[in-house]
């Protein structure tokens, strides 16, 4: 049974993302300038603003990070590994400073290019995914349902920008290769993230290092073109590793190399 309150969150989540973006591509407004980046990006906001709704309506108790210098490395690790990765197997590494350096220079410089990968994905999303939906359906559906349940909403949270004009995934096209292996990969993305914020207890700053790492890596590498299928590949098999040192974890044992 789905909790109450997890359908609440849903609601406010899509009505918050879904509108904006739907009101967008009606007007046929350019995602990346004037009012309708700002739309875009206050949209993109949906998951952590519903999360930010249910806690001034419901007053839930803040859960503990445990701070450690293993998290926030393994995060990133497990985040930017399987684009490059993929990218070293598809034998696209050479070409990677030159690609790398051409989207640096749009992003506006380093920092710019820091800045964008921390706010639009990882800050915007991550405090209502796993901050507030994560451990509320493990509850319920253990690390596994959760991860088919999470992953699942997450696809569908992004189905609309298939349809908005000036977004990666326009771009990519929904019934394609790249369109079929992006909602593939949100299932063992979410397990991943799942392990650093529950297990090594690194919270909601764990998940966001995950997905940020994920997201510039996959930005810094050259396209990957029909070799999403590696990526794929690599990220399942990054996930199925975690699966029993979780177990080791939960059990108080430690976990050797």
């Amino acid at each position: 049974m789905i909790n109450r309150r997890l359908v609440e969150f849903g609601v406010i989540c899509l009505v918050l993302t879904w509108i904006p973006w739907g009101v967008l591509g009606v007007l046929g407004a350019d995602p990346d300038e004037g009012v309708g980046m700002l739309v875009f990006a206050l949209a993109a906001a949906g998951p952590s603003l519903a999360a930010l709704v249910m806690w001034l309506r419901h007053r839930d108790r803040r859960r503990v990070v445990r701070w450690s210098p293993v998290w926030p490395v393994v995060a990133v690790v497990l985040g930017a590994l399987p684009p490059l990765v993929a990218s070293a197997v598809l034998g696209d590494l050479p070409a990677l400073p030159e690609h790398a350096s051409s989207v640096v220079a749009a992003a506006g410089g380093i920092l710019g290019a820091a800045a964008y990968t921390l706010l639009a994905g990882p800050v915007a999303e991550e405090f209502g995914w796993r901050g507030y939906a994560q451990p509320r359906l493990r509850q319920y559906y253990g690390p596994l349902g959760t991860t088919a349940i999470l992953g699942a909403v997450w696809g569908v949270w992004h189905l609309p920008l298939y349809f908005l004009p000036g977004t990666g995934q326009y771009e990519d096209r929904l019934f394609t290769q790249q369109g079929l292996t992006f909602f593939l990969e949100l299932f063992p993305l979410t397990f991943v993230m799942q392990f650093v914020t529950e297990r090594l207890r690194g919270g909601v700053p764990a998940a966001i290092l995950v997905h940020a790492a994920w997201n510039l890596s996959s930005e810094l590498v050259p396209p990957l073109g029909s070799g999403v299928w590696v990526e794929l590949l690599v990220l399942t098999v990054v996930a199925a590793a975690l699966l029993p040192c979780w177990t080791a974890v939960r059990r108080g044992r430690r976990v050797t190399a």
